[in-house]
């Protein structure tokens, strides 16, 4: 028995790899995170703040098909976003707000030449307080579409469009694909959403920088005063700082980042469509994560 269970490892951690090989050396299978940002001014008030909590986890499923220029990649992730409304600068807000979202992913490559290769990516999105029954406001969809060029082994540039909530409302915008690696280095981006650089000091511990942009649209439900009742809420946020991944097995990544977190805005409609925005001043975070890669 422990020697088919050892089979069955050594045959996905293959398959992974080979997968990992032809799209991208930054490929993540499964995965936590857990981010933290403590209490934030709201508008420059004082006596009105903000404390949020994040978790996400993650699993993809990649396929590779018999010619090795095609993969297909199938995965689900899970967010749960705590909001600490003190003091009620939201209006209609309760003091705790608990956001969910579950993501399908789709991803396709395919290797259109030996140096050019097209990436697609489709991913709907149930986001809700899931206090109510599910309808059509809680589907969020998001998809983007690249072409990427190999210049050599270590160096790899392209070009798309994305359809994205990541800078709050639903936006086209140009995106740029990146991955630059040369010794100890390593560089990985799709600009303007994300970026990361790390340093190898040793054979399991890397150092680096990195930056996010991130945001999400949630449908509500239950949320009212006597002069209005809110139906959706908008979250977005940049993080810039160091991070740390060790690995403990050649598989597995501890991740511990943190700095500072930017541009963080919270905006709720109500439903006449009227907006009620507040922009929290720019704090300190922290971020811890648990993350399995594909052997090289």
């Amino acid at each position: 028995m422990g020697r088919y269970f050892a089979l069955l490892l050594m045959s996905l951690f293959t398959f992974f790899t080979s997968v990992s090989l032809v799209y991208s050396q930054d490929f993540e299978l499964v995965g936590v995170r857990y981010y933290n940002y403590p209490h934030s001014k709201v508008d420059n008030n004082s006596n009105n703040q903000f404390s949020i909590q994040e978790f996400g986890a993650f699993f993809n499923i990649p396929w590779v098909f018999k010619n090795k220029k095609t993969a297909i990649i199938n995965g689900l992730g899970y967010a749960f976003v705590s909001i600490n409304n003190q003091n009620n600068p939201l209006a209609a807000i309760e003091e705790f707000i608990h956001l969910q979202a579950i993501t399908y992913k789709l991803m396709l490559w395919h290797q259109l030449s030996n140096q050019w290769s097209v990436v697609g990516v489709f991913e709907p999105t149930l986001a809700s307080d899931f206090k109510s029954r599910l309808s059509n406001d809680d589907l969020v969809i998001q998809s983007t579409a690249m072409f990427i060029r190999k210049f050599n082994s270590g160096f790899q540039l392209g070009s798309g469009l994305a359809y994205t909530t990541r800078f709050g409302n639903p936006l086209v915008i140009p995106v740029i694909p990146l991955k630059f690696e040369s010794g100890k280095h390593r560089l990985n981006a799709l600009l303007p959403l994300k970026m990361s650089y790390t340093y190898a000091l040793g054979q399991n511990l890397d150092i680096g920088l990195k930056a996010l942009t991130n945001g999400a649209n949630f449908n509500v439900t239950g949320y009212s005063n006597d002069t209005t009742e809110i139906n959706k809420i908008n979250y977005t946020r940049v993080n810039l700082g160091p991070v740390v991944r060790f690995r403990p097995k050649k598989y597995l990544n501890i991740e511990l980042s943190g700095g500072i977190s930017t541009n963080r805005n919270i905006e709720a409609t109500d439903i006449n469509n009227r907006k009620f925005q507040k922009t929290t001043s720019t704090e300190a975070f922290i971020q811890v994560g648990l993350v399995v890669k594909p052997v090289k």
